[in-house]
């Protein structure tokens, strides 16, 4: 794939997030898009068949597991709430 080391819906994650001060959590979850939260930006993660939003701001690292896979054309959802 030509795109292979990029952050792209459909590729799988390992994230690292801030819980809070003193500590740090992990999932994994293929990655669907961007949203917002409030002002915020957030990165939406399907984990284990749930949505998950994260504030952008609070990751601390995502190791790549999976590539995305090939992209097929397909015309974008008027109705969706991810974009990216």
């Amino acid at each position: 794939m030509e795109n292979e080391y990029t952050v792209a819906p459909g590729a799988r994650f390992a994230v690292s997030w801030r819980y809070s001060r003193d500590e740090c959590r992990e999932f994994e979850g293929v990655y669907k898009g961007i949203s917002a939260i409030g002002t915020d930006t957030a990165m939406v993660f399907d984990v284990d068949g749930t949505l998950r939003f994260l504030s952008a701001s609070s990751i601390v690292y995502m190791d790549q597991l999976e590539a995305a896979p090939e992209k097929t054309e397909k015309k974008a959802d008027a109705g969706s709430v991810f974009y990216g």
